[in-house]
């Protein structure tokens, strides 16, 4: 009986032994599994609250755009002077950055990120500091203002809590934004008589004055935005096959079950008018190497003198100073001083890149031909005269005007019509449904990469082929399209190659006769047509045939958007073009923009961008 005592208690002790170690060990595992959970959350934590200061510079160039604007754009003097006088007053520097400071941290849409946006791992608190806005630079036409702006995000994941701080500068451009900073912009869109159908499609920002018109489901994948309170909506029914219908004023985005525009970033109503400028600088006098700051005509005497005629006794401009009719490169004798005039109507204008760095324009008036010839690598120009004679120069017609006398310019003006605008042309038929990029092998292109030009006509301009350029902006990241057209290689940097057409009293127009524009015709460059009534319009529209997509590749601008094609109940094309609108994006904020092309007579907010200088977490 004793040993069994004695086996009892020792098995007794034994146990006792096994449970204070086990429980010595859970007790171990359970403090290693909280020390692991919280170092987990406060990964977690630390992920979220920068997550938060991401989202804060991401608010402070894109979706704040709009409250900044708000503070700004009331304390910009509209008659200010840039090139002399601060846009916005020395005296509102304090006040903006403190209105800037609470309008960013007013707002809890960027205050704060919430863990849905979060995949649901927590959530983020931010809050900005403004302060110290001041001015940087001044220009002929812009101004450069900074700020200094911190941001704290505070990033919470369960009982994790981690604390970030991103310290930086705010850059904000302001200054006249170009017309072509749109992807479309019209004062009247005509929508009582017309409508953007389904198979249009923008990707850009758009805006309309007045009168948007709707058919079906024509795509916005940029801002949309119009001055009035609606838009006309057109097609009505139960079955939305029965016809065209006819268009009803709608306070709203839509008219369904039959016409509901798809606005990928909204539909902007009741915004601000844009009034189309006569011009803010003067096509003209860049063209003879003049100030195109200096929008008054110039004298006819100075106009003579310009194109070299002066030449007593052969010719005195100050008492006979009529210019003849003909082509000009102004010049000094040895340099090129501006750009090309040409005195009275242009039969052909015909631009083409050589593909070994030169651009080539050849012009028609009447039985006389001039062949001008731009080579960018020995930065001379060479005319080849009606007669036969050829003169070479030194410097380049291209590229924006001077803000002063005597330097060269990218300005191609014409005191008339042109009746025919072309490219090289088409070596053969395009594949069935071609791509928008690249462009079909097919087209020639018209613009070298160096070339930066702008054309301008006072009377009509005629389109009769494809204008595009040698290199094609939207496939510089594509290795094997840079292998193949390896001029087109910038190392990175932005393509120069930029086109402007613009008639100064008349439309642009894509011809039918006695010539006609090809089918699925493609035009890159910025096309303008804003004197009351006029826009880019196609001749006999409703006549000449179904011809495809028109794809234009970079910005219009019209007072009146006209008719360029006829549709059927069912949608489909009978005759003319339907239009595919497709955005250059380095028009973007004016960052590029042909030479001398009119802007906006307003002062904008044209980019912001936060650039970071320092980050700690705390």
């Amino acid at each position: 009986m004793r040993q069994q005592g004695i086996a009892l208690i020792t098995a007794l002790i034994v146990s006792v032994v096994v449970f204070a170690v086990v429980a010595i060990m859970t007790v171990g595992t359970l403090g290693d599994l909280q020390q692991s959970r919280s170092s987990v959350q406060l990964a977690q934590a630390r992920a979220v609250a920068e997550a938060g200061e991401v989202y804060a510079r991401y608010v402070l160039a894109g979706p704040g755009r709009a409250d900044i604007k708000a503070v700004l754009v009331p304390k910009m003097n509209l008659g200010a002077n840039p090139a002399t006088q601060w846009i916005i007053a020395q005296s509102s520097w304090a006040a903006v950055s403190s209105q800037l400071q609470s309008t960013l941290n007013g707002n809890s849409a960027y205050s704060s990120l919430g863990s849905s946006s979060l995949n649901g791992l927590g959530s983020a608190s931010i809050v900005y500091e403004v302060k110290n806005f001041r001015g940087r630079t001044m220009g002929a036409t812009q101004q450069s203002y900074v700020a200094d702006y911190a941001v704290v995000s505070t990033g919470t994941a369960y009982q994790g809590r981690r604390r970030v701080q991103d310290k930086g500068i705010l850059q904000i451009e302001v200054g006249r934004p170009s017309l072509s900073r749109w992807l479309f912009l019209v004062d009247d869109a005509q929508g009582q008589a017309g409508f953007f159908p389904t198979g249009t499609v923008f990707n850009g920002p758009v805006h309309a004055n007045k009168n948007w018109g709707f058919w079906g489901k024509p795509e916005f994948k940029d801002e949309a935005s119009t001055a009035q309170s609606g838009a006309w909506y057109w097609k009505a029914g139960s079955t939305c096959t029965d016809g065209l219908g006819s268009p009803a004023w709608i306070n709203g985005d839509s008219r369904p079950p039959c016409t509901v525009p798809i606005f990928a970033k909204g539909f902007s109503r009741n915004a601000s008018n844009v009034p189309l400028p006569t011009s803010s600088l003067s096509q003209q006098r860049a063209a003879l190497g003049m100030d195109p700051t200096n929008t008054s005509a110039p004298l006819a005497s100075d106009i003579c003198v310009a194109v070299g005629l002066h030449n007593p006794p052969a010719k005195n401009c100050s008492s006979n100073p009529s210019v003849p009719n003909g082509v000009y490169l102004v010049n000094d004798g040895v340099s090129i001083k501006g750009g090309i005039y040409i005195q009275g109507n242009l039969d052909q204008l015909k631009l083409e890149a050589s593909g070994n760095g030169k651009q080539i324009y050849t012009l028609k008036q009447g039985s006389n031909t001039w062949v001008i010839t731009v080579d960018y690598a020995g930065n001379q120009t060479t005319i080849v005269m009606p007669g036969g004679s050829t003169k070479t120069y030194s410097g380049a017609p291209n590229g924006p005007a001077p803000m002063g006398t005597g330097g060269a310019t990218g300005q191609i003006y014409v005191t008339g019509a042109i009746l025919d605008l072309r490219g090289p042309g088409r070596s053969g038929p395009l594949p069935a449904n071609p791509p928008d990029h690249p462009v079909p092998s097919q087209i020639g292109p018209a613009l070298s990469t160096e070339t930066q030009l702008n054309i301008t006509a006072i009377n009509k301009i005629g389109l009769t082929s494809d204008l595009v350029y040698e290199c094609d902006p939207e496939m510089l990241s594509d290795s094997s399209y840079l292998a193949a057209k390896p001029r087109c290689n910038t190392g990175g940097s932005q393509l120069p190659t930029v086109l402007g057409v613009m008639s100064q009293n008349s439309t642009v127009e894509i011809e039918d006769t006695p010539i006609k524009a090809p089918s699925d015709i493609y035009l890159w460059g910025s096309f303008l047509a804003g004197t009351p009534g006029k826009g880019l319009s196609v001749e006999n529209y409703g006549s000449r045939g179904p011809q495809g997509k028109m794809r234009l590749y970079g910005s219009l601008v019209q007072s009146a958007d006209q008719l360029r094609g006829v549709i059927n109940g069912s949608g489909n094309l009978t005759s003319g073009y339907i239009e595919t609108f497709d955005y250059d994006r380095r028009f973007a904020s004016s960052t590029l923009a042909p030479p001398n092309f009119p802007t906006v007579q307003l002062f904008d907010v044209q980019a912001i961008t936060p650039v970071q200088l320092s980050f700690r977490e705390y």
